[in-house]
């Protein structure tokens, strides 16, 4: 019997945290998850992997299996450089804009109420104005810089801050607020809509070159040197704040739910 297997990296179990809430949703969403090394290609099975590194990159010689690489990259870095490995039957994109620019698919990423350490005590007090979960590059850094210019509370949620702490700090945050990493990279980090989603939290991003599945009541967004002010407007109306999160959490957590975004594409 054919079966859904996700496949990781080993260098995954050595500290690199940034897909760790992938590999959350996919044991929330049942999915079995294997090593790389382990995939079997001559069984009748679809295994996605990701991410890309040189565990993989030699691929597989005439596999039986489907074989989807899961991008959830920007492709600005090596991996410009490289093809697909061998035997790799779709490459998804977790953005339509960067998916585009390398002929992938669109395949948003779904959520889970259960990234949410705190369904138990939701809802807590918005006692914060802003959440950032990105890490601090120099172009974040200014935006951050500039949020607690105008007086907003900015949490930071440092990393390996996970489970409860986390759940705590978002609940406890009035929207989050993403920075593109690369100004050439204006894609939708589709883990934070996740991450935010499960959290009922509002998101408001650097202005994104297509918007996908978000549409324009899921998601609000402003050019770079406009952001920290807009967010401060933003934050004035926090009635229409809360719709944008239900909406957002409702695309995510009950239309498009990880394992249904899953399903549609497989």
């Amino acid at each position: 019997m054919s079966e859904v297997i996700f496949c990781k990296t080993r260098y995954q179990d050595k500290g690199y945290q940034s897909y760790s809430d992938l590999w959350r949703l996919v044991e929330l969403a049942g999915y079995p998850i294997i090593y790389v090394d382990q995939l079997d290609p001559q069984s009748d099975n679809t295994y996605i992997v990701t991410p890309l590194n040189d565990e993989w990159l030699q691929g597989w010689q005439n596999p039986k299996a489907q074989i989807i690489h899961w991008e959830f990259e920007w492709r600005t870095d090596w991996r410009a450089e490289v093809d697909e490995p061998q035997g790799v039957a779709r490459v998804w994109h977790i953005d339509p804009y960067m998916g585009k620019q390398t002929g992938f698919e669109y395949v948003p990423v779904g959520s889970d109420d259960l990234l949410n350490e705190c369904t138990h005590i939701w809802p807590l007090t918005r006692i914060v104005d802003v959440a950032i979960m990105s890490y601090q590059t120099p172009r974040r850094q200014l935006i951050t810089q500039q949020l607690e210019g105008l007086g907003l509370k900015v949490a930071r949620p440092v990393s390996g801050e996970w489970g409860t702490a986390r759940s705590t700090t978002l609940l406890s945050s009035a929207c989050m607020v993403h920075t593109h990493q690369l100004e050439a990279a204006p894609g939708i980090a589709s883990l934070r809509w996740a991450i935010a989603a499960a959290h009922r939290l509002p998101m408001i991003t650097e202005t994104v070159k297509d918007r996908g599945i978000f549409g324009y009541s899921c998601m609000v967004q402003s050019d770079y040197e406009y952001l920290a002010a807009f967010t401060a407007h933003m934050l004035k109306d926090r009635v229409q704040l809360v719709e944008y999160g239900e909406a957002l959490h409702n695309l995510l957590c009950v239309e498009n739910t990880f394992r249904k975004v899953i399903e549609a594409h497989v």
